[in-house]
């Protein structure tokens, strides 16, 4: 979908069409899904948190001023609601700091083995820069919309990036180094 029919859908759903927000929900849930659970590590509380930011934004849209930044702004709603929900299911300790230490190390071939490399790498790196990384690599945000998302300047979010592919250069660096 372009920008110009995602700002229309956008435009029509504040007008209250009800299949304009299903397309809405049908283009953006999947990657949703896959952001709250990168913060949370729990499939259950990733769904609520989704959930439960599309009900507050369905109320909400009428309130978007730019249809453009809808995508920064379902995003924004999906971490806070994830936080909230982590916070009020005594699971804090296993928020992003705690939860990324839990990469699977599946035996396979050796494009596989540098995945898992790079999911092990990426689990390291602070949950600032790790965050960042997935909105912009992952999720396929812009750096505008990373900043809506974070509330973050833009140029935060830029040194963000630009640490977080230094941290995962100097890893694999170093790990060329080793099986010389």
């Amino acid at each position: 979908m372009n920008q110009a029919e995602h700002d229309m859908l956008v435009m029509n759903a504040q007008d209250g069409s009800r299949r304009a927000l299903d397309a809405l929900v049908r283009h953006h849930h999947h990657n949703l899904l896959r952001f709250a659970y990168s913060l949370c590590r729990d499939t259950a509380l990733a769904q609520d948190a989704v959930q439960d930011a599309w009900i507050k934004v369905a109320g909400r849209l009428r309130s978007l001023d730019d249809p453009r930044a809808f995508r920064g702004w379902v995003y924004h709603a999906v971490r806070w609601r994830a936080f909230d929900l982590l916070k009020r299911s005594h699971r804090h300790d296993r928020s992003l700091e705690a939860a990324d230490t839990e990469v699977e190390r599946p035996v396979g071939d050796e494009s596989r083995d540098r995945r898992i490399d790079l999911g092990a790498a990426i689990a390291d790196l602070p949950g600032a820069d790790r965050e960042t990384l997935q909105l912009f690599y992952v999720n396929g945000l812009t750096i505008p919309e990373i900043a809506v998302v974070l509330d973050i300047p833009p140029g935060t979010v830029k040194s963000r990036l630009n640490r977080a592919r230094n941290q995962l250069k100097q890893h694999f660096e170093g790990e060329d180094h080793e099986h010389r």
